[in-house]
């Protein structure tokens, strides 16, 4: 079974880290052979949206669990929608952690366990139901929404800090490129970069308002507005731009 590890580093006596979508590292293992591919994490200093763009990278790299210290809800609800299984409460080094998960001592999570944009170095927010506690910046200062140079997202379309929406920098602005770096392969396993779209933007009729907001956040232009959002599912990336940026919570990453 080929499972994922969020890490410090990228062996397998490097230890686990705690966050999800903002791990320096993901280790993609083997669990019958120990061959290990190390990813570094693109979505490391997102300011919005870490864990959807991250939960979207393991369902690329057809992970079927995920073993990490806490996860938030759009993760979760992304890894889910991706019939990837969730494990929280990992710790040690990330081969202690294979060698427990191989004995059977873990079991999948039903909930998440962090509030939203845990990690983020800022203000503690109460944990909610199911949840731990975590750390939050609101909806978070943006850095992402527009469109770089190098098919990245630029500076801009953030929500501000404690949950407002005018701290972005405007559009569309210089990103640092947006795409998966090549994976380093262990030995034994070669790297698979990119294997395959799973996942699309499906729209919850009744809680969209047709607002447009997730038109401008789409960078591949796959959502128009007819009443309500209409997402075109032959164009969407599954990238979850939109589902960060809905202020209504109308939209989620599914499997198309």
């Amino acid at each position: 079974m080929r499972i994922a590890v969020t890490a410090r580093g990228r062996t397998l006596d490097d230890q686990v880290e705690p966050r999800f979508g903002r791990c320096p590292y993901f280790l993609l293992v083997d669990t019958d052979t120990l061959d290990t591919e190390a990813i570094e994490n693109p979505n490391l200093a997102l300011g919005g949206g870490a864990g959807i763009q991250s939960a979207q990278l393991m369902a690329e790299h057809d992970a079927k669990v995920v073993l990490t210290g806490n996860c938030g809800p759009n993760a979760y609800q992304t890894l889910t929608a991706a019939d990837i299984e969730v494990v929280v409460g990992v710790s040690g080094t990330v081969r202690e952690a294979v060698q427990r998960f191989r004995s059977g001592a873990f079991a999948s999570t039903q909930v998440p366990n962090v509030a939203s944009h845990f990690g983020m170095g800022a203000a503690t927010q109460p944990p909610g139901p199911g949840m731990t506690g975590g750390v939050d910046m609101g909806r978070g200062m943006g850095m992402g929404g527009g469109r770089g140079m190098g098919g990245g997202r630029g500076m801009g379309g953030g929500r501000g800090m404690g949950g407002g929406r005018g701290m972005g920098m405007g559009g569309r602005g210089m990103g640092m490129g947006g795409g998966v770096p090549i994976p380093v392969a262990g030995a034994g396993m070669a790297p698979t970069g990119k294997v395959k779209r799973r996942l699309v933007a499906v729209v919850d009729g009744p809680a969209c308002t047709g607002c447009g907001v997730c038109v401008d956040a789409c960078p591949v232009e796959a959502i128009t507005i007819d009443r309500i959002a209409v997402v075109d599912a032959n164009t969407c990336t599954g990238c979850g731009q939109c589902v960060t940026e809905c202020p209504e919570d109308a939209l989620a990453l599914k499997k198309g």
